[in-house]
C-alpha cells in the first residue's frame, strides 16, 4: 500500500526502464486513482521514456474489437498533456459508425471492407505506447473480462507496451481476480489520497480541517470532499467578512452533515436522528449526572445510539451541535437552495462570531477536562472565566450545573460569585417587561428541582407581576396580549397577568 509520493517514484521507476510491464492501480472507490494517474501524466509526460500514449475507459465499450480501436484512436505523442486531436478524431469516429461499409459497390464488385478491418489496421500500429486502461469494474456484460486480460498480456508482450490498468478491485469482476496473478507485473495500491485533496480541493487556511476529518473519519472518497468544497465555497463567496474561526466551524458542520447525508454507514446515524441527537433545541443528556444525587451519579449509565454516534464524533468534533449555519447547510445539501432571508440574517448577526467561538472552544475544552478528571489547580478559575461571559448564551441547567462544578470542585466563592452574576442577569431581563416573564424562554423543559436559579426566577417573575397589577396600561396589556399570540402555550401566564 501506498500514497500518493510513493506511487509517483515507483511508476517512474517502472516506466524508466526498458522492459515492457502490465501493472494494476488499486485503491477504495472513489479514493481519486483516475485523478492520481491523470495528475500524474500531466506532470511527468515529457520524462516518462516512452515515445506515446493512450488512454481508455472501458465505460461504455461493449467488444474487444471496440476496446482495440479506442485504444488506437486516441493514441498521441507524450509530448502533449493530453491528446489535442481528440475532436478531430471523435468526429471520424462517428462518421466511421454512420457508414454502412459492406453495402458500399463499385464496378459490380461488392466490397467486404468492414469497420472490424479498419480497427484491426489501425490497432495493428499500437506498439511501444504507454497506454491506460480505466474502469473494469463498470466494464460491459458483453465484454469478456478474459478477452480484456488477454489483450493486456497481448499488449505488453507482444507489442512492448506498458500497460497501466485502473480498477477498484473489491468491485471488479471474479474473474479479474483468477487473472490478476498471470497478467500483472505488480499491483499497487493508492490508500492514502490526503495530496490530492491538499492540492486540488483544499487551501492553506481550510487544509488541517480536511486532513483531521480525513484521519478521523477514515473518508477516502475524493468525491465526498470536492461536494464538501462546493458547498464551502457556496456559503462563504457571500460572507467575506466572516472570520476565519466562523469559516472554520461552517466547513467542520458542512463535513459532519454531508458525511450523514453521503455515506451514513460511517456513523450508522441519519440525517433526521441527527438533527434529534444534536438539534440546539435539545440538551446535552450527560449533563444531568451533576444534577443527581450521589447515588444516583453512581449507577452505570446506558449506552444510547446517541452516545455512540458522539464518541465516534469526538474524535473530529467534540460536543457537535446543528446550530447557526447548519440549518442553512442542510437547505443547500436538500434543497440545492437556501432561505435567503436566513441566510442573511445569519450575515448580519453573525450568529457565530470570532469572540463566541473562541469561548465555545475554550468551554469545550473544560468540560472535557472535566469530565476526563484531568483538571488541575487553576481549573475553576479558568471555568468561572469562561463562563461569566456566556450566560446570556446558556440554556439555565447549563448555568445550575456550572454553579454546581464550581461548588463541588472545592470553590464555593467562585460558585457564589457566578450565583450573583445569574441572579442579576435573571433581574435585568425580567425587569424589561412581560416579554422577559415566560419560563420557556430560559428552560427548554421545566428541570426537577431542586435547581438554584429556577426558584429564583420564578419569585422574580412574580415580584414583577405585582408590580403590574398596580401600574397596569393600554400599552402593557397590549404586549401581553401580543405575547400570548405568539406563544399560546403559555395561557396560564396569560390569564394570571390579565387576572393581576
Amino acid at each position: 500500500m501506498a500514497n500518493v509520493e510513493n506511487l509517483e517514484k515507483r511508476l517512474i521507476d517502472l516506466i524508466d526502464e526498458e522492459s515492457s510491464f502490465a501493472i494494476a492501480l488499486t485503491g477504495e472507490w472513489g479514493i481519486g486513482k483516475t485523478r492520481f494517474w491523470n495528475d500524474f501524466y500531466e506532470e511527468n509526460h515529457i520524462n516518462l521514456g516512452v515515445n506515446k500514449y493512450s488512454y481508455v475507459s472501458l465505460f461504455g465499450i461493449d467488444s474487444i474489437e471496440a476496446l482495440k480501436f479506442e485504444i488506437a484512436l486516441s493514441t498521441h505523442e507524450t509530448t502533449q498533456k493530453k491528446d489535442y486531436l481528440s475532436g478531430l478524431k471523435g468526429i471520424f469516429k462517428k462518421s466511421l459508425d454512420a457508414i454502412d461499409l459492406p453495402k458500399l459497390e463499385g464496378a459490380g464488385v461488392s466490397l467486404s471492407l468492414g469497420k472490424g478491418l479498419i480497427s484491426s489496421a489501425i490497432t495493428s500500429l499500437i506498439g511501444d505506447t504507454l497506454v491506460c486502461i480505466d474502469d473494469i469494474e463498470r466494464l460491459s456484460k458483453n465484454l469478456d473480462i478474459k478477452d480484456v486480460m488477454g489483450l493486456v498480456n497481448h499488449l505488453s508482450l507482444e507489442k512492448n507496451c506498458k500497460v497501466v490498468v485502473i480498477l477498484h478491485e473489491g468491485k471488479a469482476d471474479k474473474k479479474f481476480r483468477e487473472y490478476k496473478e498471470k497478467v500483472f507485473d505488480e499491483v499497487l495500491v493508492l490508500d492514502d489520497s490526503l495530496s490530492i485533496i491538499k492540492d486540488k480541493i483544499s487551501d492553506v487556511d481550510t487544509f488541517p480541517i480536511y486532513e483531521k476529518f480525513y484521519q478521523t473519519m477514515g473518508v477516502r472518497n475524493l468525491r465526498f470532499y470536492q461536494r464538501v468544497q462546493k458547498i464551502y465555497q457556496e456559503i462563504i463567496k457571500h460572507s467575506s467578512d466572516l472570520s476565519e474561526l466562523s469559516k472554520e466551524e461552517i466547513l467542520r458542520q458542512i463535513l459532519i452533515i454531508k458525511l450523514v447525508n453521503d455515506i451514513p454507514k460511517v456513523l450508522d446515524v441519519d440525517m433526521k436522528e441527527l438533527e434529534t441527537y444534536f438539534s440546539e433545541d435539545g440538551l446535552d443528556d450527560r449533563l444531568d449526572i451533576f444534577l443527581k444525587s450521589d447515588d444516583e451519579a453512581l449507577k452505570p449509565p446506558v449506552r444510547t445510539k446517541k452516545d455512540d454516534v458522539e464518541k465516534k464524533l469526538s474524535k473530529f468534533y467534540p460536543n457537535f451541535r446543528m446550530e447557526g449555519w447548519a440549518k442553512i447547510i442542510i437547505e443547500l445539501i436538500t434543497n440545492i437552495d437556501v432561505d435567503h432571508e436566513k441566510f442573511e440574517s445569519l450575515l448580519e448577526q453573525d450568529l457565530i462570531t470570532e469572540q463566541n467561538l473562541e469561548n465555545d472552544r475554550e468551554n469545550k475544552n473544560l468540560m472535557a477536562e472535566y469530565r476526563n478528571l484531568d483538571s488541575d489547580q487553576s481549573f475553576n478559575q479558568r471555568l468561572f472565566d469562561n463562563i461569566k461571559d456566556r450566560i446570556d448564551r446558556e440554556a439555565f441547567p447549563n448555568l445550575s450545573l456550572y454553579y454546581n462544578i464550581l461548588e463541588k470542585n472545592g470553590s464555593p466563592e467562585l460558585a457564589k460569585k457566578f450565583e450573583e452574576l445569574v441572579k442579576q442577569y435573571i433581574e435585568d431581563k425580567v425587569k424589561k417587561g412581560p416579554s422577559e416573564w415566560f419560563i420557556g424562554d430560559y428552560y427548554l423543559r421545566i428541570p426537577v428541582p431542586p435547581d438554584i436559579f429556577y426558584k429564583f426566577l420564578l419569585q422574580t417573575i412574580s415580584n414583577q407581576k405585582k408590580g403590574l397589577a398596580l401600574n397596569t396600561d393600554a400599552s402593557t396589556l397590549s404586549e401581553i396580549f401580543m405575547r400570548f399570540c405568539k406563544h399560546g402555550n403559555d395561557s396560564e401566564d396569560f390569564f394570571e397577568a390579565i387576572q393581576n
